[in-house]
């Protein structure tokens, strides 16, 4: 008998195949019942079960016969915890968070006062100020901390590692790594406190927000809102950093040239650390452009690009953090009105003299992120005559009153290239008549003109 009648009559018969399919599902029944038995958050509430029966007893033994009646109902609670996923729903802030499957601390069913004595993540409830305005039956948890609140396991839930050696030991006990392309990852450290703009649009007075209030001295100090806006106000050269950070999806960030040239890896591409490397590296690194036209559709006709037109400013760590915390800051999601409370505006402060009301708006309107803080230091402009922003305190000097209010009004022409076949100049001066006016420009020209280079009277 050939192989082929062996086969389909002896070995692949429907009786053989009835038998081979009842193994399997019975395969898959069990492996469905093991899946679910070693669920990475089964252990943690058994812990806390454990933690809590040992607590109530231990509280029995000291205290007297009237405290063991009042403690013998919360022994029976703690002996009925049932294994289970626990939510949170957040109606109005559209968030479904399961966080407390783990952090059982923070559970108003399981432990209604949300605070406990265990010092051990994520046992641990310690008394919290915020915690006690912001009712994690109201707000949830990832409104404020962000990560990903459907999950119930450690890395599924987005957690973020505070620094390196914490990075490390999450991944010897966590096999720790990050979701590629999760949009809004867990935030860790100081930079929990960006997300309290979300509703408290002025930085609420609480410890921790002022990393936020010292990224936004920094911002208005390096002259940032010269080129970028913020909601609309600001420059028209670079993007709107609120949109950037609220609706630009992680997909549209190209992370190539960054990991290129070593300074992140692929576990760290997310929008927080975009953001960093704008502050701790070079951005022309970062978006280096195509300056010879090699990427153009029509290598007949080159378009060449430049790089980005934002300086390397050399800030420190601390700097950096405080900034990332700022832009971060200017995320808005929609939460219903009745959470926000809007941000008065803030009453320019008041100067002696005109001078020292010019140099307040000389950074008012982000002329220091071209031309320097003390308007000493222009920055290099790609393919720009020159190769730099001009030096204010050698060339003002040049103008009289009334040539250098035209010129503010007026802007510079972004077509002076010095190489008539590169790219455009990527930033230049624009015209400044239609915010720049009045008493502001004649105390604006007043410091311009106190800060010129003496020259020689023959």
């Amino acid at each position: 008998m050939k192989f082929r009648e062996i086969f389909f009559n002896k070995i692949f018969t429907l009786r053989n195949l009835f038998f081979i399919s009842n193994f399997l599902v019975l395969g898959l029944f069990f492996y469905a019942l093991a899946h679910d038995f070693f669920r990475e958050w089964k252990p943690y509430q058994k812990e806390y079960k454990l933690k809590e029966k040992k607590r109530v007893r231990d509280l029995m033994e000291k205290g007297d016969a009237a405290t063991k009646s009042g403690l013998n109902d919360e022994l029976k609670k703690a002996k009925a915890m049932r294994l289970e996923i626990k939510q949170i729903l957040a109606t109005d802030m559209n968030r479904v968070d399961r966080c407390i499957t783990c952090h059982l601390g923070h559970d108003s069913f399981t432990n209604p006062t949300l605070i406990n004595d265990y010092k051990e993540h994520p046992y641990a409830a310690p008394k919290n100020e915020i915690h006690e305005k912001h009712p994690f039956e109201k707000y949830g948890c990832t409104i404020c901390h962000e990560g990903q609140g459907l999950a119930t396991t450690f890395v599924g839930a987005g957690h973020m590692p505070k620094d390196e050696a914490q990075k490390k030991v999450w991944k010897e006990k966590h096999d720790w790594k990050t979701i590629e392309f999760w949009e809004h990852p867990m935030k860790a450290g100081p930079q929990i406190f960006a997300t309290c703009s979300k509703c408290h649009e002025a930085h609420p007075p609480v410890k921790g927000v002022e990393i936020v209030k010292k990224g936004k001295q920094l911002f208005f100090e390096n002259g940032c809102i010269g080129c970028h806006q913020v909601r609309g106000e600001g420059g028209t050269i670079a993007p709107d950093i609120a949109e950037e950070t609220s609706v630009k999806p992680l997909a549209r960030i190209d992370f190539g040239f960054a990991v290129s040239a070593g300074l992140i890896n692929k576990e760290e591409r997310t929008l927080e650390n975009w953001i960093r490397l704008h502050f701790t590296a070079n951005p022309a690194v970062l978006t280096p452009g195509d300056p010879e036209g090699h990427l153009s559709p029509d290598p007949k006709n080159p378009q060449p690009v430049a790089p980005t037109a934002m300086p390397y400013f050399g800030f420190n760590k601390d700097e950096s953090e405080a900034l990332v915390a700022y832009v971060s800051s200017l995320k808005r999601e929609k939460i219903p009105y009745t959470y926000r409370i809007p941000a008065l505006k803030e009453p320019e402060p008041t100067f002696s003299n005109a001078v020292k009301h010019g140099r307040f708006i000389f950074q008012k309107y982000g002329c220091t992120g071209c031309h320097g803080k003390n308007a000493d230091q222009g920055i290099p402009i790609f393919n720009k005559q020159g190769g730099r922003a001009p030096d204010l305190v050698k060339t003002v000097g040049t103008f009289t009153r009334e040539e250098l209010i035209e010129k503010i009004q007026t802007g510079v022409n972004p077509e002076e290239k010095e190489n008539p076949k590169g790219p455009t100049p990527p930033v230049y001066m624009p015209s400044f008549k239609d915010k720049i006016k009045g008493q502001e420009m004649e105390h604006l020209v007043s410091y311009l003109l106190s800060i010129a280079e003496k020259t020689e009277e023959w």
